[in-house]
């Protein structure tokens, strides 16, 4: 067998490996001609090259290569050179790394090696590759080692995917970091990728700014730079668009510029990142460089979103402490006036009551409590505006703590009988009676926890008790009142919270004196809670430290409790019930239907319509001014819409719901002022919307002309009715006349004015009426209908 038809039968396939190795001079190599080959080389290439794993058999001393063509991709340019080549030969530029293991497998010792870096020339330039492969020995007959059977993988891909995702994992844990700039974000970013010069030999991020490209950050030994790479950073910016900059410096590098737009939306600026030497910008390298501008842009959005939060946060905070001061400095501008009301109204009521009327001293009594009432909203803005400030503390002194919660549940007897409510004190039983403490904050818990039951408590009790608990001090106040649904009583300490639709005694109130009450607590160093009481009511529990104290002085005459209760007091006087309605309107006389829960505004209503002539029956509440109109329907009705229970709207909408009371004039009164306000009432169906505070003459000659405007549609609607009646009767006395007609023009084949004339002359020969012998004649037409005969009229 020649050497022609040996390689065939060695190499009988038609692939481009196959072809190169059948075409060698195998002759010329260490090998010699094919059919001089021993049996084990023979054998062995048998092996290798049906094999569709890439394999490479080294034979003989000089390591002749052969190799199947799963093996030819991984020889890149060096096919078909390969073909027969010594190993030293064909890896000439990793023989360094690989020769020592050619040597060692020679030696019959087999080897193993993985993810092994070799930088290798195989597409014209130097190339970093990573390989897993093995070196086995191939035996002879004798037992000495003939060739070495080269067993490898490209591990190239999947080396560089695990390395770059490292990059884009440590850039995403980076973008969940508060850095504080934008600038800030992308230095920390950059400093990240100077770690990975492998994939990522120099960079740098460029922001905009006043439509002016600024470096801010960069890493890496940055080759000189080409004449345009500014403008192509610049351009990037603007555009959004990646471009490739190659030919940089004297090693001819090569830079992607890709943009980084932000969140926000626009241009943010660019990223230069510079390209491996040792590697192909192939898709997969461009698909990671865009991921690394993503996560880039990602930092910066959070960068910015971060800057721009504290920005926010700062003008909050800005804006807070200038509500602060304009509270505080409000707080303390209402207490001049106050003063000068407070003095002379207690001035008048002290010295010049026995003097002056009954109406006059109840009228300035009424303004004393408004006052005081306006005094107490004062000092609650202004704990508000020192708890804002962060400067409500408590000031601690020797106090007796049974005497002043005594004394602060006492001030309230009067209110509770007057309301019908059993008002229980029992705070005798503690352990430590003298405490240190903040009397006036003390003071104004029991006053408001006791207000607030004592308000929406419409009967029953309210109790009081104070016990020790340990170290600790604990206040109950429980009621029977309409107590509080349990979703609410997680917000019942929110400042501004009120409860919707909850029945009590009034529903006025500003919905800080809770949250008064819970910072008071807390500044005392305790706490405060709610929870329910069965079957109904409420139980508000305060726990604070008992630090014992020696006894105090005894107080001055203007003590904090009773300087503090006198507001309170005030608001409770205006809880008074409705009083019991005295004789009913006169004939004639107008009837107003008043509901009002406030008893000082609802008295200085009743005042005056009252002096205009007018009877004025009164209700606290919607459901009783419900029942009141249903059973005598008033002239008008003028109603608060701020109402315990259900609101003076909700009272509106039922009365324009039923039939009977759809025209009767609705006048609305609000303390909500602006327009919004008063479209929503007049869009409800109101007649009319006056605000608090408002002029006396104002509101009674709103009501005047409703009254009157209802009188003359009434009056209108009454002569309609009439002359719809008269019409009805004319018609029907037409209707008879005109058979009557009919029948004498059909009886005398005559027209209508001759038959009429016929009909008036017979009314006149037999002085009958013409409607009386129109009937007449029209029964007896119809009675003959029922007789045989033709019909005569």
């Amino acid at each position: 067998m020649n050497d022609e038809t040996s390689a065939r039968a060695l190499f009988p396939e038609s692939d481009p490996t196959a072809t190169a190795h059948r075409a060698a001079d195998w002759a010329s190599t260490a090998l010699g001609p094919i059919d001089t080959w021993p049996a084990e080389l023979t054998a062995a290439v048998r092996t290798v090259v049906p094999s569709r794993v890439p394999m490479l058999l080294c034979w003989g001393p000089e390591l002749v290569q052969i190799f199947n063509d799963a093996f030819r991709p991984l020889l890149g340019e060096k096919f078909p050179a390969a073909v027969a080549q010594r190993a030293s030969e064909c890896w000439g530029e990793i023989w360094d790394f690989v020769g020592a293991l050619f040597a060692q497998a020679q030696r019959g010792e087999p080897t193993l090696s993985e993810r092994m870096q070799l930088f290798m020339h195989r597409f014209g330039y130097t190339e970093e590759t990573y390989w897993t492969f093995s070196y086995s020995p191939v035996r002879a007959a004798d037992g000495t080692v003939a060739g070495i059977f080269v067993a490898t993988t490209d591990v190239t891909e999947q080396v560089l995917a695990e390395r770059r995702a490292a990059v884009l994992r440590e850039l995403g844990q980076l973008s969940m970091t508060e850095t504080d700039t934008a600038d800030d974000a992308c230095r920390a970013a950059l400093g990240l990728l100077a770690g990975h010069e492998d994939d990522l030999p120099f960079g740098s991020a460029h922001l905009c700014r006043d439509e002016v490209t600024v470096t801010v950050a960069e890493f890496g030994t940055a080759p000189g730079a080409a004449s345009d790479l500014p403008e192509v950073i610049a351009r990037v910016a603007e555009s959004g668009k990646a471009e490739t900059v190659a030919d940089l410096g004297r090693d001819g590098d090569t830079a992607v510029v890709l943009p980084l737009p932000v969140s926000a939306g626009g241009p943010a600026g660019s990223l230069m990142l510079g390209i491996s030497r040792f590697r192909e910008l192939n898709e997969q390298y461009r698909v990671f460089l865009d991921m690394v501008a993503v996560r880039v842009s990602t930092a910066l959005s959070d960068a910015q979103a971060y800057e721009a939060e504290r920005r926010r946060a700062a003008e909050l905070a800005e804006l807070d402490a200038a509500k602060s001061r304009f509270f505080e400095n409000v707080s303390h501008e209402f207490r001049t006036p106050l003063t000068l009301l407070l003095g002379p109204l207690q001035t008048l009521l002290d010295e010049h009551a026995a003097a002056l009327p009954p109406a006059q001293v109840d009228a300035v009594a009424a303004a004393r409590r408004a006052a005081l009432r306006l005094q107490r909203l004062v000092d609650m803005l202004l704990d508000v505006a020192r708890g804002d400030a962060g400067r409500l503390d408590a000031h601690t002194e020797p106090t007796d703590i049974v005497a002043v919660t005594r004394e602060a549940a006492e001030l309230f007897r009067d209110a509770a009988d007057r309301a019908g409510l059993a008002l229980l004190v029992d705070v005798d039983n503690v352990p430590t009676r003298y405490v240190a403490t903040d009397r006036a904050m003390w003071t104004h818990i029991v006053l408001n926890l006791l207000s607030n039951a004592m308000k929406f408590t419409p009967e029953g009790s309210v109790a009081v008790s104070l016990r020790g608990d340990g170290a600790n001090l604990v206040l109950r106040v429980a009621d029977t009142g309409t107590g509080i649904a349990e979703a609410e009583r997680g917000k019942i300490f929110d400042r501004f919270y009120q409860i919707g639709d909850r029945s009590g005694r009034s529903r006025e109130g500003s919905g800080i004196g809770l949250s008064l009450v819970a910072q008071f607590v807390a500044a005392l160093g305790g706490s405060v809670s709610v929870d329910a009481v069965a079957p109904h009511g409420s139980v508000f529990t305060v726990t604070v430290p008992a630090v014992p104290s020696a006894q105090p002085a005894p107080r001055a005459a203007d003590d904090v409790v009773a300087s503090a209760g006198a507001a309170y007091l005030g608001e409770a006087e205006a809880w008074r019930p409705v009083a019991t309605p005295g004789a009913g309107p006169r004939e004639g006389q107008p009837r107003l239907l008043l509901v009002e829960d406030n008893a000082d505004m609802r008295d200085h209503l009743v005042d005056l319509l009252a002096a205009q002539g007018w009877h004025v029956d009164v209700t606290a509440d919607a459901e009783s001014a419900l029942e009141r109109i249903r059973t005598e329907v008033p002239d008008l009705l003028l109603s608060d819409v701020m109402l315990p229970g259900r609101s003076g709207l909700s009272l509106l909408q039922d009365v324009r719901g039923d039939e009977r009371l759809v025209r009767l004039p609705v006048i609305l009164l609000t303390a909500r002022a602006g327009s919004e306000s008063a479209v929503e009432g007049l869009r409800a169906g109101a007649d009319d919307y006056v605000v608090k505070p408002f002029h006396p003459s104002e509101l009674i000659a709103r009501v005047r002309v409703h009254l009157e405007m209802s009188r003359l549609r009434e009056a209108l609607l009454a002569a309609g009715e009439r002359e719809a009646a008269s019409l009805r009767t004319a018609l029907d006395t037409r209707s008879v006349t005109s058979r009557a007609v009919g029948l004498l023009m059909a009886a005398h084949r005559v027209d209508a004015d001759t038959a009429f004339a016929q009909l008036s002359a017979m009314s006149q020969a037999t002085n009958v009426k013409v409607r009386t012998l129109a009937a007449e004649i029209v029964e007896n037409f119809t009675a003959s209908l029922a007789e045989p005969g033709p019909p005569q009229p």
